[in-house]
């Protein structure tokens, strides 16, 4: 197999120090100012989970190709797992900007909304450039011809089973549902995203997935009977959708009795699996497999 991208770039102490210092002033600036986590905050985080994306697989163009994408100096901060950090500082930083914005007079439901509101619209607006970006590179004859078709099937496929899974949660508990709601849903269809795209690139791309926990699955499913007729990646799509499901309904009371808390430990599965889905997405929309 090809393994495109493989490992983690570790940047330089100093590159660690400042992410560190980066990410700790705004977890303390945050956790003064307390802003309010509500369903809204959890979506908000979608688009910047998204530009985090974008920005990693341009990192990975300018390694693919020895292009120079970044500035030399700002380089280290766009590679995995720093670009993580990187978009958390830069998020964290807007957050805290809109908190102090948006928290008023009003009710403590009244001041995440309207946060989440400035938080998502700022979002969109790094987001929106950044995927147009994408696709302008697409058209480059040395990236490759795009193609659209394997990340619409996958979108169009997590949809489907997210929708199928979320309906079926709710049939066997309504609670559940009615406790996590969009926040439940978000988390489903991201860590399906990341698993439905990663069977596409295993089983049709002839891509090797580079976290060892999610190959050592995915060599077990090709060791299977299974694996001449259905593949190798079915079993990865499983295991992300049980374990996804499983904390959706083992966490939806934590989210109805503690909403800040638990919203927030939404959001944070939900980016665990939406950052990797969308890296897919991008990779194989440019074509490069």
């Amino acid at each position: 197999m090809q393994v495109p991208f493989e490992g983690f770039v570790i940047p330089s102490p100093e590159y660690v120090a400042l992410l560190v210092v980066g990410t700790a002033v705004v977890l303390a600036l945050l956790y003064a100012i307390q802003p309010p986590v509500t369903q809204r905050t959890v979506l908000a985080f979608v688009p910047w989970v998204i530009s985090g994306s974008a920005l990693h697989v341009f990192f990975l163009l300018g390694e693919q190709f020895d292009a120079q994408v970044y500035p030399p100096l700002l380089e280290p901060l766009f590679s995995a797992p720093a670009v993580y950090l990187t978009t958390f500082v830069i998020m964290g930083a807007v957050w805290v900007g809109s908190a102090i914005v948006g928290m008023g007079a009003q009710s403590s439901a009244e001041s995440g909304d309207k946060i989440a509101k400035y938080l998502g619209l700022l979002g969109l607006g790094v987001m929106i450039p950044l995927v147009g970006l994408v696709f302008w590179q697409g058209q480059d004859p040395a990236v490759g011809p795009m193609e659209p078709v394997f990340p619409l099937v996958g979108i169009i496929l997590t949809m489907v089973l997210t929708f199928v899974t979320y309906i079926l949660i709710g049939t066997w508990r309504t609670h559940i549902i009615a406790e996590a709601r969009l926040a439940g849903a978000l988390v489903i269809f991201a860590h399906m995203l990341d698993g439905v795209t990663t069977a596409i690139g295993v089983d049709f791309l002839d891509i090797a997935e580079r976290s060892l926990a999610s190959r050592r699955i995915i060599e077990f499913a090709a060791d299977l009977p299974t694996a001449e007729t259905i593949g190798a990646g079915w079993l990865f799509v499983v295991v992300k959708l049980l374990l996804a499901s499983l904390i959706v309904v083992g966490f939806a009371d934590f989210v109805s009795e503690e909403p800040t808390r638990g919203n927030l430990f939404f959001a944070i599965i939900m980016a665990l699996g939406l950052g990797p889905a969308m890296n897919n997405i991008f990779l194989f929309m440019l074509g490069v497999v």
